[in-house]
């Protein structure tokens, strides 16, 4: 734009007008074209305000009084009309004609005359929307009447209203050469100036791309470092430009002031009528206020009657120009204003009283605002008000008991993070609060501990210091005792929890809450479910299907989501996925993250067990940002993606996933046990026997503490393999017979396939027994259905086959285990069956490139074992002397011929097979 306005002040007779709104830069721009260097001309620069009583002309006739000196040699060339000067310019009396009697016209052509004695004028006129009447009707004469010897450039806010009916529009109607308007700058624009575009985006968030805001803040962080930059920018107000700008506020009008105060306090986009009756302002003028106050750069129209501060830079300049008092009547009338709404929105009712000081209704409004979140199944908007109040010293002490109480009820639904916990220990240790409340805060806190945070010791804790303080409170007190009733909590045997379910039963007796009688049953159900107790099957049908009360609702979707985990681990996938369903739908037009965290967690489990794998990935790390990667929420996504890399040969990336959700399992014993069959079977494949044998019985031994052997149908396969390859058959047959005891009589098919496959395992040395029962287990797994599983069985009755001879048999298994491996995309597994096949099958097609047929030649084989043990091309290249991309060619031609789709899966045991 500077260049294009230069070559229109280049043109003779040019009139030019510069607008912006205030703080656009439009001075600035003046001054450095003002300060141009090489230009032949006579520069002349009046400055403009307003004021109460202006003296005519003054900004003209000051610039011509300041260059006075420019004139000395010119008195020769004026003519005697330049004597009505006489009284205006005294300091150009030595150079004017005889003094001669003035009017407009005459003293308008004189002050032209002298203008256009130069060769070439330049007058700059800044802020020329704020000039007198007079001032204003000469520099229309000068746009009527041109001189090729005089440029006028002119600046002006851009005007939305006349300031008084007799005015004149300004700028002038006729006569402007050419109009330039200085826009808001963009994001680019102030990245050029940053040379950072994280901090170029807070600066224009703050300050809209006002000119003058930008470059205050940018003088305000300049020299730090760039994290600290962003900081500062997000909150800093420049002292220097506050101070302007609050110059500008206080020559408002009243009623504009009043508006753009009301809607700084408001802070948010509002409508006339909210500004007007925020302010106080008459209604009649709030026009003429709310056009003023755009004039002045305070607000923005946004349309359809909608008015919002012009940034939040400004905002907060004038929040700190308003006097207190004034702040805090406004605040009160925008609290009595937003209550009588159509729509009350409690929420910013409260913020308003709170800034008014009004601290009963504040509290009164806080409650409201919670009622109203929970009610629309908002928990998380709950416990940050509650938060939020509970840290205001102005709280008093009757209203901090009921919130901290409040703050405690919603852990049952919300994700609860570390420093709602904190808060929550707090209260109940330290602040004065009945006993009532301490023991309802220490139930809550202890289920909130254990099921959420997986602190299963602590949260028994709080639970047993509550049961004294709820002495007479049986009913609160059955809401803790039933959280210590589930099966899969802690590391107590089972039949303590049931103690804790029958406990529970008997201090809700004779109750009316309706939904503590719903989470008592759900519990006992639910605990059924857990130890596969067959009649659990007729309890579930007794949950109800659509219940009127939310509360219920809730605890009825979390008994389906606690069933459907339950089911899962049982091995009733297709059960599971109708109770997830079920669950689902009871709290559809709710938000849950909790229950939804739980659900989903359970569906990925399933996803990896049924073999659904391609969104795994996905799903896993969606949820983690959801619950975070140090939530006990986050160990079953983990223990799922581990399976599912496990599946995949990525082994390593494998047992990380089962170290880090073994580590966040902690109190659940279904998943430390899923875990630690995890990192058994990764140590098995890397045949490190003694270390998984060791894993194993620690894993063992937490579910003989249990003493519920369902929970596991994952570790005992891997861990009677382990005892197997050590030749300890003793030890693994009476494992096996303690499993089979312990899940007699119970309903849980995944339980009885892993029996099956151990049975297998022990009878491996007599290849029909071993046979059968790998095929036995391979169909139970089928039917689940755990393809995976499946096919590992059904590979194993294949080995079998091959030793008795039994060729058809042999290629039946075979086939049907490659076939499931291909289409789980298991590679490595799929591969090794292919390579059986075709050494009991010579019709099986064969892969990979000729040559030396399906085995790697030497150097791919040498170059492979370096790669399996994840040295980078350029390493292997630099051990064998060889060139980077003759590394990556061996290893491309041996991962064809290995039916590999990438290194990740290349294992040395891969390459072992293949020398074999």
């Amino acid at each position: 734009m500077e260049k294009a306005l230069e070559q229109e002040i280049a043109k003779p007779s040019a009139f030019i007008v510069v607008e912006g709104e205030p703080g656009s830069g439009r001075t600035s721009l003046l001054d450095r074209v003002a300060r141009s260097e090489g230009r032949n001309r006579t520069v002349l620069e009046a400055r403009c305000a307003r004021e109460r009583d202006p003296v005519p002309l003054a900004p003209v006739l000051d610039a011509l009084g300041t260059a006075a000196g420019g004139w000395t040699g010119m008195a020769d060339r004026l003519s005697p009309l330049a004597g009505v000067l006489h009284p205006l310019l005294p300091e150009l009396r030595p150079v004017l004609p005889d003094p001669l009697e003035s009017d407009r016209h005459l003293l308008h052509r004189a002050l032209r005359e002298l203008l256009t004695l130069p060769e070439r004028t330049l007058l700059i006129v800044d802020d020329a929307d704020e000039a007198d009447e007079e001032t204003q009707e000469f520099l229309r004469y000068l746009a009527s009447r041109p001189s090729e010897r005089l440029v006028v450039l002119t600046s002006s806010a851009i005007r939305l209203r006349q300031r008084e009916p007799h005015d004149s529009w300004w700028p002038p109607r006729a006569g402007v050469t050419a109009r330039f308007t200085l826009r808001p700058l963009q994001v680019e624009d102030v990245a050029a100036m940053t040379g950072s575009l994280e901090l170029a985006e807070r600066i224009h968030r703050r300050t809209d791309g006002v000119a003058a805001a930008v470059t205050a803040v940018l003088e305000s962080v300049s020299g730090l470092d760039a994290q600290a930059a962003v900081k500062l920018s997000e909150k800093v107000v420049p002292s220097a430009w506050a101070a302007e700008l609050a110059a500008r506020y206080a020559v408002l009008d009243e009623g504009a002031a009043a508006i753009v105060a009301a809607a700084v306090i408001l802070g948010r986009p509002a409508c006339s009528k909210t500004l007007a009756a925020v302010a106080g302002s008459d209604w009649a003028g709030i026009v003429d206020d709310l056009l003023q106050a755009m004039a002045g750069g305070f607000l923005r129209d946004q349309g359809n009657d909608r008015y919002a501060v012009r940034s939040p830079l400004i905002a907060d300049a004038v929040h700190a120009a308003v006097p207190g008092p004034r702040r805090y009547r406004l605040h009160s009338n925008a609290a009595r204003f937003l209550a009588g709404s159509d729509e009350p929105q409690p929420e910013r009712i409260a913020y308003h009283h709170r800034e008014a000081g009004e601290l009963d209704e504040w509290a009164r409004r806080v409650a409201e605002s919670v009622d109203l979140a929970t009610a629309e199944g908002r928990p998380e908007d709950a416990v940050r008000l509650l938060e939020a109040a509970l840290g205001d010293p102005a709280l008093s002490r009757a209203n901090r008991e009921n919130f901290a109480v409040r703050l405690s009820r919603e852990t049952a639904y919300g994700l609860i993070g570390e420093s709602t916990l904190r808060l929550l220990r707090t209260a109940a240790r330290d602040w004065p609060m009945s006993k009532a409340a301490r023991g309802e805060i220490r139930i809550n806190l202890g289920r909130v501990l254990i099921n959420q945070a997986g602190q299963v010791d602590a949260g028994r804790s709080e639970i047993e210091l509550a049961i004294t303080d709820l002495a007479d409170r049986r009913p609160l007190l059955a809401r803790g005792l039933i959280t210590l009733a589930l099966p899969h909590v802690g590391a107590v045997p089972v039949e303590e929890n049931m103690r804790w379910l029958d406990e529970a039963v008997r201090a809700s007796k004779g109750t009316r809450d309706v939904e503590l009688i719903a989470a008592v049953t759900a519990n006992r159900v639910s605990g059924r479910m857990q130890i596969a107790d067959p009649g659990a099957w007729q309890d579930v049908g007794t949950l109800p299907s659509s219940p009127r009360s939310a509360e219920v609702r809730r605890q009825v979707s979390r008994t389906y989501i606690n069933l459907a985990d339950a089911a899962a681990w049982n091995g009733y996938y297709p059960v599971a996925r109708t109770y997830l369903a079920t669950a689902r739908r009871l709290i559809q037009d709710e938000e849950q993250p909790y229950l939804e965290a739980l659900a989903a967690g359970t569906d990925l489990r399933l996803d990896v067990a049924m073999g659904i794998w391609p969104e795994v990935e996905t799903g896993v790390r969606e949820l983690l940002e959801r619950v975070g990667e140090s939530s006990s929420l986050a160990a079953e996504p983990l223990l799922a993606l581990g399976w599912h890399r496990l599946g995949n040969g990525r082994r390593k990336e494998a047992s990380r996933n089962f170290d880090a959700a073994f580590a966040l399992a902690a109190g659940n014993v279904p998943q430390q046990a899923s875990a630690f069959a995890g990192r058994v079977t990764v140590l098995l494949a890397a045949k490190e026997l003694p270390t998984a044998a060791r894993l194993a019985e620690s894993g063992l031994e937490t579910i003989r503490r249990k003493n519920n052997w369902i929970w596991a149908a994952e570790l005992l396969p891997s861990a009677v393999r382990v005892l197997v390859t050590l030749e300890q058959h003793e030890a693994a047959t009476r494992l096996v017979d303690e499993y089979q005891e312990g899940i007699a009589e119970r309903d849980a098919p995944l339980a009885h396939a892993a029996a099956l496959f151990c049975r297998g395992l022990l009878a491996r040395k007599r290849p029909g027994d071993a046979a059968e029962s790998f095929g036995r287990a391979s169909l139970a797994y089928q039917a689940l259905p755990r393809p995976y599983a499946a096919a590992v069985a059904s590979e194993l009755a294949g080995e079998c086959h091959a030793e008795l001879g039994d060729h058809r048999k042999l290629l039946g298994a075979l086939a049907s285990a490659e076939t499931i491996y291909r289409s789980l995309k298991s590679a490595a597994d799929a591969q090794r069956c292919r390579r059986l096949l075709a050494r009991h099958d010579p019709t099986t097609p064969s892969r990979g490139r000729r040559g030396y047929g399906q085995s790697l030649s030497p150097r791919e084989l040498e170059v492979a074992r370096l790669a399996a043990q994840s040295l980078s091309n350029r390493e292997i290249a630099e051990r064998l002397f060889l060139s980077a991309r003759t590394v990556e060619v061996h290893i491309g031609r041996a991962l064809a011929k290995l039916d590999l789709p990438s290194r990740a899966v290349l294992t040395e045991d891969l390459l072992r097979e293949q020398r074999a």
